[in-house]
């Protein structure tokens, strides 16, 4: 097997992680921020999740995003992102998302504000449906609502990437249809290798985001994986939709049940998908390529 230097090796910038959560309580579990570049990160999106029942989501995501900026403001070896061309090829390059439309569906304000503030993920549902969305945990068959569309109208004046994962399929069709902005499922395991967990992404929400140039990043979760593995979802978006469509969004952090042990072990990703016949190109371009191409479009 070629054995790539630390100058070529192929890395990742990971679509989703949710690092903020534990640094607000200036914990580490999965990821070790300062160790990210050294474990073969190019970059991370770091999401900002709020729970549902919170009686100030809003506000507490301000507060996550604040204490997410100070860290990133304080650690040398992190690199902070609003635009592609700010990319650093020395640092693991951080951009920052929200997760979840119950955090800003109040009013479009909320939107601007965490513009303002550096977001450039917007995740339009969780687990829950809202103002704006339907998840697919909750009504696969519903979509967008009145405001979302006008939300996802209103986004056109903005440069952000929308993350339909967690979305129920007939929202990600609808934002396809509506949205101009860049689309993406950050962190979703494909739902044909494991049909009974809605939560993973159906092959029509697959093909409307391709269609878009967008990308569909797999998590490492053993429950969204179920009896495949990660590579074998990688494999199934690259054979049945297209290279360009694949991507990597761990979920560390975020989940509790990770078939590998964090960033390093990412490396047995690559090793799978070595022996199903990937070569460093295709391999470049699902592990960060892909994505930095969706980046750029903002």
């Amino acid at each position: 097997m070629e054995r790539l230097t630390e100058e070529n090796m192929i890395r990742v910038f990971d679509l989703h992680c949710d690092t903020p959560f534990y640094l607000k309580k200036k914990k580490t579990r999965y990821i070790a921020p300062s160790r990210l570049f050294s474990e073969g990160y190019l970059g991370a999106v770091f999401a900002h999740f709020i729970y549902p029942k919170a009686k100030h989501p809003f506000v507490d995501a301000v507060r996550m995003i604040a204490s997410t900026a100070d860290y990133l403001t304080r650690a040398g070896n992190l690199h902070p992102v609003r635009r592609y061309r700010d990319i650093a090829q020395d640092r693991a390059n951080i951009l920052m998302g929200v997760e979840g439309g119950h955090i800003f569906d109040v009013t479009f304000y909320q939107v601007e504000a965490l513009y303002g503030l550096g977001i450039r993920v917007f995740t339009l549902t969780w687990n829950n449906s809202n103002n704006l969305a339907h998840s697919a945990l909750d009504n696969d068959q519903k979509g967008l609502t009145r405001a979302g569309r006008s939300y996802v109208r209103k986004l056109r004046k903005y440069r952000v990437i929308l993350d339909l994962s967690h979305a129920s399929t007939r929202t990600v069709l609808d934002v396809c249809e509506t949205a101009d902005n860049p689309v993406i499922a950050s962190h979703s395991c494909v739902r044909s290798l494991h049909p009974s967990f809605l939560r993973n992404i159906s092959d029509p929400a697959i093909k409307a985001i391709c269609n878009r140039g967008g990308v569909v990043g797999v998590n490492v979760s053993k429950y969204h994986l179920g009896n495949a593995g990660v590579a074998e979802h990688i494999d199934y978006l690259c054979q049945k939709f297209s290279v360009r469509g694949a991507a990597i969004g761990s979920d560390f952090d975020g989940i509790n049940d990770p078939v590998i042990s964090g960033p390093p072990g990412i490396a047995r990703v690559e090793k799978a998908l070595r022996a199903m016949g990937y070569k460093n190109k295709d391999i470049q371009r699902i592990f960060s390529d892909n994505f930095l191409r969706v980046f750029r479009g903002i």
